[in-house]
């Protein structure tokens, strides 16, 4: 009996921890999510707000519509920041706006970015394979167009007057540029700023 009255404690310590384990966040639910309003990094809002506004900057522009079938390649996409992300996570939805648009392309053969299309092309005269099944030569399309940029970031202490709050602001700027790559001249580009306020800043 007292070896059962020992365990109980256990037992609804593992209880409680059990209820309180991992749960899915619906992002669609805006009450579910409203907890994130005060991450000072980085997250999801934070991408897919800013690459919407950068997509539809670039329609607003008329960079496209210098360019007849405008295929994009991606360029370097530096994160400058004082956190460790890997870009794809903003650059992936950058792309699927302007491809889901059907007002441009991406070059996914461009650069090494797509290496089941350059295998294809190596296994070109396999005997195992049927010859017409394989893409000719002269079939890939190469980009006339550029998409570069950086991501950085700038904390500043606040001055909270009589009360030392130590709150500070964070400000994170992303920066864009769209090349013609015929002319190497530039046809768009923007800064979008994402500003948080609150405390422990990321740093180093």
């Amino acid at each position: 009996m007292n070896k059962i009255k020992c365990l109980m404690p256990y037992a609804l310590c593992l209880m409680l921890c059990a209820c309180g384990g991992t749960k899915v966040i619906d992002t669609n639910d805006s009450k579910a999510v409203s907890g994130m309003s005060h991450v000072m990094e980085l997250e999801y809002r934070d991408w897919t707000n800013t690459a919407e506004e950068m997509v539809n900057s670039m329609f607003k522009s008329g960079g496209f519509a210098r360019i007849k079938d405008p295929v994009i390649a991606m360029g370097p996409m530096i994160n400058d920041t004082q956190q460790r992300f890997d870009t794809d996570i903003l650059t992936k939805k950058i792309r699927s706006d302007l491809v889901n648009s059907g007002r441009a392309q991406i070059a996914t053969n461009f650069g090494g970015e797509d290496t089941t299309s350059n295998t294809m092309r190596d296994m070109r005269g396999n005997s195992e394979y049927a010859a017409n099944s394989f893409a000719g030569k002269g079939t890939l399309v190469a980009p006339n167009m550029s998409l570069s940029g950086k991501m950085l970031q700038r904390n500043l202490k606040l001055d909270s007057g009589w009360f030392d709050s130590k709150n500070e602001r964070v400000e994170y700027y992303l920066q864009l540029t769209l090349t013609d790559l015929k002319t190497g001249l530039s046809v768009w580009e923007n800064e979008q700023p994402i500003l948080k306020e609150g405390k422990r800043a990321p740093r180093w």
